[in-house]
């Protein structure tokens, strides 16, 4: 299994634009084959601050999810949300 958590940080007043803006990433990832689950919360004790928290069967999961259109729509307008780089985390868990 591959888990992935991205962090992100959001321009303070966007976070309802911001929060439109994913919603079609986060529906579009959990239909998915591969995909086990697939999360976005906004942290707690902070207004600005995001996290997705996504589970993947294997390596091919994921590299069939960084090809579709949804996934590459927000790679390519995310960054007018951010404050800065997202943070990505990566694991590997072998069963």
């Amino acid at each position: 299994m591959k888990v992935i958590n991205v962090e992100l940080s959001v321009k303070p007043g966007m976070q309802k634009d911001y929060e439109a803006f994913i919603d079609e990433l986060v529906n579009g990832s959990r239909g998915e084959a591969g995909n086990v689950s697939y999360n976005h919360f906004k942290k707690l004790h902070s207004d600005t601050d995001y996290e997705i928290i996504e589970h993947w069967k294997d390596a091919d999961a994921v590299e069939f999810h960084n090809e579709t259109p949804h996934f590459k729509k927000f790679l390519a307008g995310v960054g007018d949300f951010l404050t800065k780089d997202p943070v990505i985390i990566r694991m590997d868990y072998n069963e």
